[in-house]
């Protein structure tokens, strides 16, 4: 359990609630002062143990990763640039159709925003494509949600990340190995099979 986030949500929550009515109330005394810090503790407090079921439930894991507001994944593909773009485009269509932002194949980047829902505000994902040669291709995810003042996540971004990442290896092995099996149909076509006809005319 991370300790920290059980300290700065509530504190947050706290700063906030007795600001807000100290703006608004110039008459406050010391007593509402520990009123509004107290109910701003609790609701801080209430809020953490919802954000943690929530994050459970999505990523059915409990480890400080997955309330991260800020995900980074980096892999590489076994691709060439353009089928690991192409890879790329079709892993935000599958996975969580969305707002494109940006599309382009020229500078290697496809931004995009998830749909808002009722416990995540939707985040906005940028994916960075670098060709290291021929056939290597790297690929960099990041992903931040839309409100800048998110303090903890739900799981959501995790979990969205982690999926991005799965379908780019599982297509990346999935090109590879029908690549492999047509290199050795060819190779039995062009060198086993007159190989073996040689062999029975002598």
């Amino acid at each position: 359990m991370n300790i920290s986030r059980w300290i700065s949500l509530p504190l947050y929550f706290v700063v906030a609630y007795v600001l807000m009515h100290f703006l608004f109330n110039e008459s406050i005394t010391a007593d509402w002062l520990l009123y509004y810090a107290i109910t701003g503790a609790v609701i801080g407090f209430g809020t953490m143990l919802w954000n943690d079921a929530i994050a459970r439930k999505i990523t059915g894991r409990n480890d400080k990763e997955i309330y991260i507001v800020r995900q980074q994944r980096n892999l590489t593909l076994l691709l060439n640039y353009q089928k690991a773009f192409e890879c790329c485009r079709e892993a935000v269509d599958e996975l969580n159709p969305a707002k494109i932002k940006e599309d382009s194949p020229e500078s290697g980047v496809i931004k995009f925003r998830t749909r808002m829902k009722w416990h995540n505000f939707g985040d906005i994902i940028t994916i960075n494509l670098k060709k290291i040669n021929e056939n290597l291709t790297e690929v960099e995810i990041r992903m931040r949600p839309i409100p800048r003042t998110i303090v903890s996540g739900t799981g959501e971004s995790w979990k969205y990340a982690e999926d991005i990442c799965n379908y780019l290896k599982e297509r990346d092995a999935e090109i590879n190995k029908k690549v492999l099996v047509d290199s050795a149909a060819i190779l039995d076509e062009v060198y086993l099979k007159p190989f073996q006809k040689e062999k029975i005319q002598l």
